[in-house]
C-alpha cells in the first residue's frame, strides 16, 4: 500500500474508549491529540492497548488506524 506522507502520522495511544456501537481512540501525534472512531469490532481486532504505537491517516472527513 502507498500512501502519501502528509496524511500519514505516527502517534502513540493515549486513551481507550469501547462502547457496544462505537469506539474511540486518542493518539498523541506529537504537537496534540487526535480522536478516532472505529467500531467494535475494529476495536478488537486491532487489539489496542496504551502506548501502542499506531499510524494515523487522515482525508478530509475521517481518521484511519494502523496498528503493526
Amino acid at each position: 500500500m502507498r500512501l502519501s506522507d502528509p496524511n500519514k502520522l505516527i502517534g502513540k495511544v493515549l486513551e481507550l474508549k469501547k462502547g457496544s456501537e462505537i469506539c474511540e481512540v486518542i493518539v498523541d501525534i506529537g504537537d496534540f491529540a487526535v480522536t478516532a472512531t472505529i467500531t467494535p469490532g475494529a476495536f478488537d481486532a486491532l487489539d489496542l492497548k496504551k502506548g501502542d504505537q499506531v499510524f494515523t491517516m487522515f482525508n478530509s472527513t475521517d481518521v484511519t488506524l494502523i496498528k503493526g
